[in-house]
């Protein structure tokens, strides 16, 4: 939804839908030690979900980077039917992982949609790359050694 008190005029031209093939290459790993930290995660027993306001397209994405099995569920703002901040979307993933809001930790690099939308939905929430800077720091943080 668009809104303000102006007009707008949206020139066609300017509006370029990527491909999934063009979305894998602009997305990358920020973390070399993800994959290590992601699989002792959930060897640990703790359940991992990805929550997002991309769309439907997020899941190849993941797939074609080869980390969608590194979580044990996605929760995407096209499907659930709410954006972060919302707290839907949060409480959407717990529900997903069978897991209390109480008892999740979200990680987001946004303090308005992540932050704020987690803790809304009862969940403890940390700034990425202001509360912890690493996927290793967080296993640290809730108790796990990698």
């Amino acid at each position: 939804m668009i809104g303000g008190s102006g007009s707008l005029e949206i020139v066609p031209a300017e509006i370029r839908v990527i491909s999934p093939e063009e979305a894998i290459v602009a997305w990358h790993l920020c973390d070399p030690d993800a994959e290590k930290v992601f699989k002792t995660l959930r060897n640990a027993g703790v359940k991992l979900a990805v929550v997002s306001n991309f769309d439907t397209r997020l899941r190849p994405v993941l797939r074609a980077l080869n980390c969608d099995y590194w979580c044990d569920t996605v929760a995407v703002s096209a499907e659930v039917e709410a954006e972060k901040p919302n707290p839907t979307i949060f409480i959407k993933a717990c529900e997903l992982l069978g897991v209390k809001p109480e008892d999740v930790v979200h990680v987001g690099d946004d303090c308005r949609n992540d932050i704020w939308g987690a803790r809304d939905a009862g969940c403890d929430a940390w700034l990425w790359r202001s509360d912890v800077h690493s996927f290793k720091e967080v296993a640290q943080r809730i108790g796990v050694r990698v």
